[in-house]
């Protein structure tokens, strides 16, 4: 898994994840009111999700850094990522808490499993290269 597959999945996702809030938000409520305010918001989601996605992907990034020489396929690669992604986006919206705390869960969530399924991996087993 490269770095390139990480960083890109980490900023697609920040910034997705509150898109599909608003658009969660504004299917349920019929308020556009609410959904200009967190357009307005937008900005400042943006940049709480990267602080706090911060330790996240950075143990990610250490788990592949130290399992790259080993003969894992890509799928079993790619779960494993998004399941310790979405575990850590658990957690964080957990220990934050707030009202909103499991629709963002839910929404950064749906982000990360469709980025991490669709977008393109350069991972290449030590037999490949």
């Amino acid at each position: 898994m490269t770095r390139i597959y990480i960083m890109g999945h980490w900023i697609l996702t920040l910034l997705s994840g509150p898109l599909i809030l608003i658009l969660k938000k504004y299917l349920l409520d019929f308020d556009t009111r609410n959904t200009i305010e967190f357009l307005e918001i937008y900005p400042i989601m943006i940049i709480m999700g990267f602080m706090f996605s911060i330790p996240t992907y950075l143990f990610c990034i250490l788990i592949f850094n130290s399992i790259e020489d080993k003969n894992i396929k890509i799928n079993y690669a790619k779960i494993s990522f998004i399941l310790i992604i979405i575990i850590g986006i658990w957690i964080t919206t957990f220990i934050i808490s707030g009202t909103l705390w499991f629709d963002i869960a839910v929404s950064y969530s749906i982000s990360a499993i469709t980025i991490g399924f669709f977008f393109k991996s350069d991972f290449k087993l030590p037999s490949q290269t």
